[in-house]
């Protein structure tokens, strides 16, 4: 028996993989150890070799590489994207501020235009005013001198100025 056993740790060891990531793989392929050495379970070199098989590294540094060189395509585009919609939203907000100056423009000629005609509006209120005025206080005056003649007396109603 001069055939070389190894451990789980040493097997993870030599290919550079997790303990976990070897024992997971025994599982998997169901395979059984081939010795005990105290609780330890010991596998030949044949176990090695497929676990190298089925883990090359040169498959695992391609898709890795694959799954960068994806990732940062996928990064480029989501970037080519957000810059586009920078670039949207700085278009859409110079419409805003056009529209913000034209609305502050047409604000500031309405507020001229109601200064303009104020002056005009004060001065024809004040002449309806007056004519409102003139005929409410004579209707007024002539009721009061009608409750005046009504309380003289009878000479004083005879003889009237």
């Amino acid at each position: 028996m001069s055939k070389k056993m190894y451990t789980v740790a040493d097997i993870a060891k030599i290919t550079g993989y997790n303990r976990s990531t070897v024992t997971r793989w025994l599982d998997k392929q169901k395979i059984k150890n081939a010795q005990m050495q105290g609780n330890v379970p010991l596998y030949d070199a044949q176990v090695l070799d497929k676990f190298k098989k089925s883990h090359s590294s040169k498959q695992n540094k391609e898709s890795k590489q694959d799954k960068t060189d994806k990732l940062i395509a996928e990064k480029d585009a989501r970037i080519s994207a957000l810059t586009d919609e920078i670039e949207l939203l700085k278009s859409q907000l110079k419409v805003k501020d056009d529209q913000i100056r034209v609305a502050n423009q047409l604000a500031d000629q309405a507020q001229k235009l109601n200064l303009a005609d104020k002056p005009q509006l004060t001065h024809s209120a004040e002449v309806e005013e007056k004519k409102n005025v003139t005929p409410d206080t004579s209707d007024d005056e002539k009721q009061t001198e009608k409750a005046e003649e009504e309380h003289k007396s009878w000479i004083s109603k005879l003889f009237r100025k």
